[in-house]
């Protein structure tokens, strides 16, 4: 007899767009979204596989000899099938969808994510999706699964067939304790296929894991999922989901992908404090605000094996600042910066161009800072209105999107029309700030002198090539 699965889920496959430097240094992540949802169905006894398609197929041609696969091996007749949607990609998650509906035009099909959350009117008048979970998706989906009628269950969208409407329920209320869930179901993917970004390690195998739910910002340019409220796992929980990477994948390297990990600062000391206590031998990255950083916390994270430290720094322009909705300073920025050079802990720094009220002047400032302050890792994107963001109601309320091609959105085009750039500025600035910071003798002697090991060497000479091949490509619009 075919084993029978109650929940399919599927990360669909995709490549970097052109024109993205992660087309050139990025790798792999996980999705750990959908191995979280499955762990929580898998704890109910409501058996769940994850596919994701990065690793199971090569293009989405591949797809309907897959799914004839899946069929030939297991009892698909009441699957019910979920889709992870992101706006840069969400034309792969609707081949998947279309595929899947061809094939079982009985079973249910589910999207959840980002883009499922903030445009669920959309994803439901693709035909091919019957029900968008919106936001935080663990009770939404057990419900489903558990066959509760739709109209009953908050925090979803769907097309109610008795007079073939989209009905949006009622928000769901978020999980009130985070240290409920289950820890992910890592053993459900092939996790050496996965690697992190090139320049956010040292050591390899690396993993990550997230730590936080929601995030208190108000950057425009955010959309947020999960909202404004922010629920935070604990230390003790934090170590235990550590130590199963560490014993069954052999990790040497974590990256904490929280929007902001530093937000509660005792519980990053607490974090701190067990790792040195335990004497558990890890290398760690993590994203932080700047308003949350002093000498104390730098000192501690980088005493418990903190090897690098993401800040989203965006612009070194006040007025720009201000209107990101950033609540941060210039004086800080600098401040944070020299402080965690001066620790030893990686400064790695995310600075955008394409604001709204961007100049060739503001462009130079930001060089001009970068250089003084000397970060070690400088990453960029433009300034794109992603659906669920503020920027993204201001700009169409405002005439001001060119585009609705989420092929676009992945922050390597102007999507935008701004005061004073034009889309070629725009996208020229995206590729020279690599050229303006990194390939200069001051740089190239500070990378050399930090390099300590060959796994170091090695991705530091893949990221300079690949870097300079992002440089000089031919721009996509």
């Amino acid at each position: 007899m075919k084993k029978e699965y109650k929940c399919i889920l599927f990360s669909p496959f995709f490549k970097y767009v052109k024109g993205s430097i992660y087309k050139e240094v990025s790798n792999l992540d996980p999705p750990l979204g959908l191995i979280s949802l499955s762990a929580f169905l898998n704890q109910r006894g409501l058996d769940t596989m994850v596919y994701d398609f990065n690793v199971e197929i090569n293009s989405n041609d591949e797809i309907n000899t897959f799914l004839d696969k899946l069929n030939e091996d297991f009892d698909l007749s009441e699957t019910i099938f979920g889709i992870s949607f992101l706006t840069p990609y969400a034309y792969s998650s609707y081949e998947i969808a279309k595929k899947l509906k061809l094939k079982f035009p009985n079973n249910l099909v589910i999207a959840g994510g980002a883009h499922a959350t903030f445009m669920a009117d959309e994803v439901l008048n693709n035909g091919n999706i019957d029900v968008c979970v919106r936001g935080e998706g663990e009770y939404s989906l057990l419900e489903i699964v558990q066959n509760k009628e739709l109209w009953q269950i908050d925090g979803i969208s769907f097309i109610d067939k008795k007079n073939n409407r989209i009905t949006h329920n009622t928000e769901r209320e978020r999980i009130k304790d985070i240290n409920e869930l289950p820890f992910p179901d890592y053993h459900l993917l092939n996790m050496e296929k996965y690697e992190p970004i090139l320049g956010s390690y040292r050591k390899l195998p690396g993993a990550n894991i997230i730590t936080t739910r929601g995030c208190p910002g108000n950057c425009k340019f955010c959309s947020k999922s999960f909202g404004y409220k922010i629920s935070f796992k604990s230390a003790e929980n934090i170590i235990k989901e550590i130590k199963i990477l560490i014993n069954d994948y052999k990790v040497k390297h974590i990256n904490i992908y929280d929007d902001t990990f530093t937000l509660n600062k005792k519980r990053v000391i607490d974090f701190c404090n067990l790792l040195l206590k335990e004497n558990i031998n890890i290398e760690w990255t993590c994203f932080a605000r700047i308003d949350t950083i002093d000498f104390e916390i730098l000192s501690k994270m980088k005493k418990a094996g903190c090897y690098q430290i993401m800040y989203g720094v965006e612009n070194f322009n006040q007025e720009i600042l201000n209107d990101l909705s950033k609540d941060i300073k210039v004086e800080k920025i600098s401040e944070v910066i020299k402080l965690t050079r001066k620790v030893g802990i990686v400064c790695r720094v995310s600075v955008m161009v394409g604001h709204i009220h961007d100049t060739w002047e503001t462009y130079k400032n930001n060089i001009k800072e970068l250089k003084r302050l000397k970060p070690d890792i400088l990453v960029s994107s433009i300034y794109t209105p992603i659906p669920g963001s503020k920027l993204y109601t201001w700009a169409k309320e405002n005439d001001r999107l060119l585009t609705t091609d989420w092929n676009k959105f992945a922050g390597n085009n102007s999507v935008m029309k701004l005061d004073y750039l034009s889309q070629e500025d725009v996208v020229k600035q995206y590729r020279k700030i690599y050229f303006d910071y990194y390939y200069n003798i001051p740089f190239v002697f500070r990378r050399i002198k930090r390099i300590n090991n060959f796994t170091e060497l090695k991705s530091t000479f893949r990221a300079f090539i690949y870097v300079l091949k992002f440089i000089f490509k031919k721009p996509y619009f």
